[in-house]
């Protein structure tokens, strides 16, 4: 999709081989989890055949947004299963590790940490249930997604962050997967939204519909 300045946004499809279609260069991001990575992408008269144009000229934006909450929901989902992997990585470290004269699953300090992911887990797993149900239902469910990306985008992370506490020094190397999962996951708060700009949004709905 693009949007220029004398114009609404656009949806088109083109070779990146095209003519005036310029990588100007890969950036170097803190994820790596996306195939091809990131880069800036600059049009420099880029002819598209009517046939490529998706939809109606100027109904991108329209377009884009229609996408939206089933996209929330594949990132919570995606961030789902690798929190619950990192949980299970320091989960099984906990059950053979002993320090102190135990396990240090059994000092409350590990055991607390480790509760916190399970409901962290949980809650998060029904709010993707219900938001992907009231999707299946017909319903744009604009609200629930919203909140669903930012209560699991922030949940999640803290799994992965405790996660990686209770491995202790493990959980800094690439011994474990915890390490790359506690990267990438970072930036779940931003793309699709940062949780900031999910919050306005929010907001704005819950004064409105206090009117």
């Amino acid at each position: 999709m693009a949007k220029f300045a004398d114009g609404p946004a656009t949806m088109f499809l083109a070779d990146m081989s095209s003519p005036g279609i310029v990588i100007e260069r890969a950036m170097d991001s803190l994820d790596t989890c996306f195939p091809g990575g990131h880069g800036v992408v600059r049009f420099e008269g880029l002819r598209v055949p009517k046939a490529n144009v998706l939809g109606e000229p100027g109904e991108g934006f329209r377009y884009a947004q229609v996408r939206l909450s089933p996209a929330r929901l594949t990132h919570c989902m995606r961030w789902l299963g690798a929190a619950r992997r990192a949980h299970d990585v320091a989960v099984d470290y906990a059950r053979r590790r002993h320090a102190f004269g135990k396990l240090i699953g059994e000092h409350e300090g590990i055991g607390f940490m480790l509760a916190d992911n399970e409901m962290a887990l949980q809650h998060c797993r029904l709010a993707v249930w219900h938001a992907a149900w009231l999707l299946d239902q017909g319903q744009h469910a604009r609200t629930e997604t919203s909140q669903c990306k930012v209560f699991c985008s922030e949940a999640l992370s803290a799994v992965v962050d405790r996660s990686l506490q209770v491995l202790g020094g493990l959980g800094i190397t690439t011994d474990t997967v915890v390490q790359r999962i506690y990267r990438e996951i970072r930036p779940f708060r931003i793309y699709d939204g940062p949780s900031e700009v999910h919050r306005y949004a929010l907001a704005r709905r819950i004064v409105g519909a206090d009117r």
